[in-house]
């Protein structure tokens, strides 16, 4: 959350100080150095540099290895506010402020002090230019701020206080023609990547726009299984409940509250492909990267997709793994062989009648799936599963549930092999060949059924 907030306060602070229209603020160029992207930098740093003793990740947004502060990797800045900086105070990882850090549990990221990195005999009297040329070299650095005219930071992003009325009035030690923050407040500047912003953001669009492609995809389908699995439960429990068969009326609630599951994750990444979809658009809106007003809206068109992106692939795994749940991939031809009513193991005479089972459940309701793939989810759970429901009566309609264990059942002995749709309950063959299911009042039988009803009638 904070990071958003930042970006929207630097998306309208870099807006403001554009727009020479505005009463209240000046425009600022974009300083620019193009021609030093990708060289060496000159600085040299301090090796005992806390930053340097943490495994050499990034004091930034990441954890990824590099070889630290060496290349060139902005080609410019641009003063975007003075605001009274979260970051300076509370953002400090391994300085003077670590033990003031709240980042830990949010965001995981720091700052970085000049002071701290570059060596004392290399170090100059600060100015904007000096502050830009030490965190340019820095990977996952968005931004940096200069406070009381000489504690020069480097910071992926930045996040306004509550502060006083007092300004950024502080003269730069190095340059007293410009300010550097103030005695509280921070004069914060966004640099640019270097590269081509519009080559930057194609690739960045493109990226977005085929996650999103993929999602809808995947969204459409997650909907049209959970449509399936709410309607036909609906309509099964109705029938069940009508005949008393309570074990098959609370199958169908547990189907319709997964499909209920599946239809608001399908919804978050509906939205989350829509964000992507409105970036996608917004990129396509700009042209004429020499200006720096549509390079500063660029950089924050990117920074939206790359949060955006990273959470619309968050939420297309969380639907994935339902709709794998709901859907399971994998059935094997021939696999309800393997399988028999449960009638079989109670009484032979009833093995070819309708049946409902109910007991422990192995895993999440399954829609659009024949016997032989409920066979194959069964198998799938092969420490655990031992039987399933099957109803069908449509290929995409048809329901089953897959149990650990059998507490209750009916079996209908009135259909007289007219009956409206298929119920039937299996158990494996390898799970119960030579043994009995049938209901025993002395409790001595773990796997039999606790209560088994014969109903003289169809539903």
């Amino acid at each position: 959350m904070k990071i958003i907030i930042a970006l929207a306060l630097v998306a309208t602070a870099s807006a403001g100080f554009l727009d020479a229209r505005d009463e209240h603020i000046v425009s600022m160029p974009m300083h620019q150095y193009k021609q030093d992207c990708g060289t060496k930098t000159h600085l040299r740093f301090n090796p005992d540099a806390p930053a340097f003793l943490q495994h050499d990740n990034v004091p930034g947004a990441g954890v990824d290895k590099f070889t630290p502060f060496e290349t060139v990797l902005k080609d410019g800045f641009l003063e975007v506010g003075c605001v009274k900086d979260y970051m300076y105070y509370r953002g400090d990882k391994f300085g003077d402020n670590k033990h003031d850090y709240k980042l830990g549990p949010v965001s995981d990221v720091s700052i970085v002090h000049y002071e701290a990195h570059v060596k004392k005999e290399d170090q100059v009297e600060m100015t904007q230019k000096v502050c830009f040329e030490f965190c340019r070299t820095i990977p996952n650095m968005g931004f940096f701020g200069i406070v009381n005219g000489r504690g020069c930071y480097c910071t992926p992003y930045f996040t306004a206080m509550e502060s006083d009325s007092s300004q950024c009035d502080a003269v730069c030690e190095g340059e007293n023609t410009l300010m550097c923050g103030g005695k509280s407040k921070s004069s914060v500047f966004a640099m640019h990547m270097c590269a081509s912003t519009g080559e930057d953001l194609s690739t960045r669009s493109g990226t977005a726009g085929a996650l999103e492609a993929s999602m809808n995809t995947k969204v459409t389908a997650a909907k049209g299984l959970s449509s399936n699995m709410q309607n036909r439960g609906a309509s099964l429990q109705k029938v069940f409940g009508a005949v008393g068969d309570s074990g098959a009326a609370g199958l169908m609630q547990n189907a319709k509250v997964f499909a209920g599951t599946l239809e608001h994750k399908a919804e978050d990444a509906d939205a989350a492909a829509k964000k992507l979809d409105g970036l996608v658009k917004d990129a396509a809106g700009l042209s004429d990267f020499t200006k720096p007003a549509t390079v500063t809206k660029a950089e924050r068109i990117m920074e939206d997709i790359d949060e955006s992106v990273a959470a619309g692939e968050a939420v297309t795994d969380e639907l994935d793994k339902l709709t794998a749940l709901a859907s399971p991939s994998g059935s094997s031809s021939g696999a309800a062989k393997q399988y028999s009513p449960v009638m079989y193991f109670v009484d032979k005479e009833f093995d070819g009648v309708p049946t409902t089972c109910s007991g422990d459940v192995v895993a999440e309701p399954i829609v659009g799936e024949s016997e032989d793939g409920c066979a194959s989810a069964c198998d799938a759970n092969i420490h655990s599963c031992v039987g399933f429901q099957y109803f069908s009566d449509r290929g995409d309609a048809s329901l089953c549930f897959l149990f650990s264990k059998f507490n209750t059942g009916f079996y209908y002995t009135g259909c007289a092999n007219k009956e409206p749709f298929a119920a039937k309950c299996f158990a494996k063959l390898s799970k119960f060949e030579g043994t009995t299911l049938k209901p025993n009042g002395s409790g001595k039988c773990a796997q039999c059924f606790k209560k088994l009803t014969k109903a003289d009638r169809c539903y």
